[in-house]
């Protein structure tokens, strides 16, 4: 019964996109090719992820109005979309000869030139970025998270807190700083930052995953597996977190064996192995436990 009614879903909501987008192509007939309406449904096609169409739809935008540089930047994220770098990048530059300080055609530069593994021009696209709007967070954000991908903790880390002071709420950057911290082994910094981050977001499941970490190696094993716990009641088929409150119930196995549960610890293991039967640190503990 569920399964029927999750398909009659799927096919009203399916039908309900299709008879959209037969009413933006009389719309489009009837008030003689309106760029909005282009716009709409190239979203449409794109959600659909008919890239082809789509494209059509913002090409469309771009022959009736040749000096919107939005419509380039909507046509050069479909061909990204379609792993096509080169032509998604020609369409951001387009987008920047129209308007040559638009912010998000050099971000978005800046973002083909990672995909292309060029840091050196995506660091120099992201710096250009920030120049011409040292409020806008999002350049900040990419040059941090570029940094941070590449093991250049210090440098991350000041982006980071840079952003902080532009938007002291910022989630995701108050996260990764977090980890920063914890990598770094200051755990009291990190220990604050994910308890900030859960105050913004409390069904964040990464950040209560990060806290109980912060715990567990600073060998508050109770109140690790508490705070795993409370991770897997947002998301009960969190993979790390699974594993993790499986390794702090076997830690607390060899000191107090009486009150643990193995097979508990087992059939979580095997949840994880359901997801990723490949994960090496899940069969590592399952070697662990067996030889215990």
């Amino acid at each position: 019964m569920e399964k029927f009614t999750s398909e009659k879903q799927f096919n009203a909501r399916s039908d309900h996109k299709k008879l959209i987008i037969a009413r933006r192509n009389k719309s489009i007939e009837k008030e003689n090719k309106s760029s909005d309406e282009y716009t709409h449904l190239g979203l449409i096609h794109l959600e659909n992820q008919d890239y082809e169409k789509a494209l059509d739809s913002f090409q469309k935008i771009i022959d009736l109005e040749p000096n919107n540089p939005k419509a380039f930047i909507n046509l050069g994220y479909v061909y990204e979309k379609m792993d096509m770098f080169d032509s998604a990048k020609k369409c951001y530059e387009k987008a920047l000869q129209i308007k040559y300080d638009y912010i998000e055609a050099i971000v978005k530069i800046g973002h083909i030139f990672e995909l292309q593994g060029d840091y050196h021009n995506a660091v120099d696209q992201y710096t250009r970025a920030i120049e011409f709007a040292p409020q806008d967070v999002e350049p900040r954000f990419c040059l941090a998270t570029l940094y941070d991908r590449h093991d250049m903790y210090d440098e991350a880390a000041e982006e980071y807190e840079s952003i902080l002071e532009i938007n002291p709420k910022h989630a995701k950057t108050l996260h990764n700083l977090g980890r920063i911290h914890f990598q770094n082994g200051d755990y009291s910094k990190a220990l604050n930052i994910f308890r900030n981050v859960l105050k913004l977001e409390p069904e964040n499941t990464d950040a209560w995953n990060d806290l109980g970490s912060v715990y567990e190696i600073t060998n508050n094993l109770i109140q690790a597996i508490s705070t795993y716990r409370k991770a897997l009641k947002v998301n009960p088929l969190h993979e790390e977190t699974n594993y993790n409150l499986a390794n702090a119930y076997f830690s607390l196995f060899l000191s107090h064996p009486n009150i643990v549960n193995m097979q508990d610890i087992v059939e979580r293991l095997q949840i994880v192995l359901s997801q990723n039967p490949n994960n090496k640190k899940v069969w590592d503990l399952l070697t662990k436990i067996n030889a215990s």
